[in-house]
């Protein structure tokens, strides 16, 4: 159990909209046919907006709405994918667009699951002296790495970015971290593939370069084994939850809200099912956006409380499996 309350959030949602039908246009699909299997009706990408972009007008929001200076800003940690630079980190991009002047920085790569682990990370530096205020970005430019040429793979991602700022309960508050379970399996790296830049430098003889070590030959673009990530993402989704509500000793009778991450409404929907809640729990909003991999949770999050769906002292469960593998669920009193 962490001393954590959600003080702010914010959240960038592209204008550029691209529909199901749209996509029938490039490549050989249909609306039925994507609906039914993602629950996805439209996505959002990028008009031009860089990944820095993106989260400095989420960060934006979340200030305005948590009442603070950006002085007071601690900590900035940026869970993103798809960065714009290798360095500087887009952490210190936003550091420096919003004038957070007073805050460290850093960029995380959980893929997916990136919010649950800030959020993780947040309640633990939050227990350090010192450190009061803490912003979590989570900013995607999916459409950077997406084949669009790729039927599978092009119909499922969207951009987008949302924050959330974190800080220290006041006596009284009900708010608090109550558990997070965080995992990764590795062995299973190769079912969801980006790659970075290749070894090309000029001493380098070419009968030393190293193959693929998951014969990934799609270069940056995103290759996916569908049924594995499936899988694997209805096993992770209700074992990571299941175990957080036991470790804060609470039954999934007494969650509010389940925010998974929004990957695809079938997986939801047979997570339900095995978990044994009530489906008018389980937050659902792929069919609008999109898959924006780490920036899902948090972009439903900041819905809900700007709509007043969320309220204070709700029991809310948060899951995001993704790349890496990786894997990890809150739960958390607003």
């Amino acid at each position: 159990m962490f001393d954590l309350k959600i003080i702010g959030t914010g959240s960038f949602i592209p204008e550029t909209v691209v529909t199901n039908q749209m996509m029938t246009e490039i490549v050989e699909t249909s609306d039925e046919w994507i609906t039914s299997r993602t629950g996805i009706s439209e996505r959002r990408l990028s008009s031009g907006e860089p990944t820095w972009y993106m989260g400095a007008q989420a960060a934006r929001k979340a200030l305005e709405a948590s009442g603070l200076d950006p002085l007071d800003i601690d900590m900035i940690v940026v869970t993103t994918i798809t960065p714009d630079y290798y360095t500087p980190s887009t952490s210190c991009i936003i550091q420096d667009e919003i004038g957070a002047k007073k805050a460290f920085c850093f960029d995380m790569n959980a893929a997916c699951t990136g919010f649950v682990y800030a959020l993780d990370m947040a309640g633990r530096y939050l227990s350090t002296p010192g450190i009061n205020n803490i912003l979590i970005v989570a900013a995607e430019n999916i459409s950077k790495i997406v084949d669009y040429s790729d039927r599978s793979t092009c119909v499922l991602f969207g951009d987008g970015a949302s924050a959330a700022i974190v800080s220290h309960a006041q006596p009284g508050d009900e708010s608090k971290l109550l558990s997070t379970v965080l995992g990764a399996e590795g062995e299973g790296g190769r079912v969801l593939v980006s790659a970075a830049l290749e070894l090309k430098h000029p001493f380098v003889p070419a009968d030393k370069v190293w193959p693929d070590r998951f014969n990934h030959t799609a270069g940056h673009y995103i290759a996916m084994v569908g049924q594995d990530v499936y899988k694997f993402a209805v096993r992770s989704m209700t074992d990571s939850i299941m175990q957080a509500a036991e470790k804060a000793n609470i039954s999934l009778d007494e969650l509010h809200f389940i925010v998974p991450h929004q990957a695809n409404s079938r997986i939801v929907e047979a997570a339900t099912k095995r978990m044994k809640v009530d489906p008018a729990i389980m937050i659902q909003r792929m069919q609008d956006f999109g898959n924006t991999s780490s920036a899902s949770i948090p972009i439903c999050l900041d819905e809900m409380i700007r709509d007043g769906k969320l309220k204070r002292g709700d029991k809310v469960a948060i899951s995001g499996f993704g790349g890496g593998l990786t894997y990890g669920a809150a739960i958390f009193i607003y």
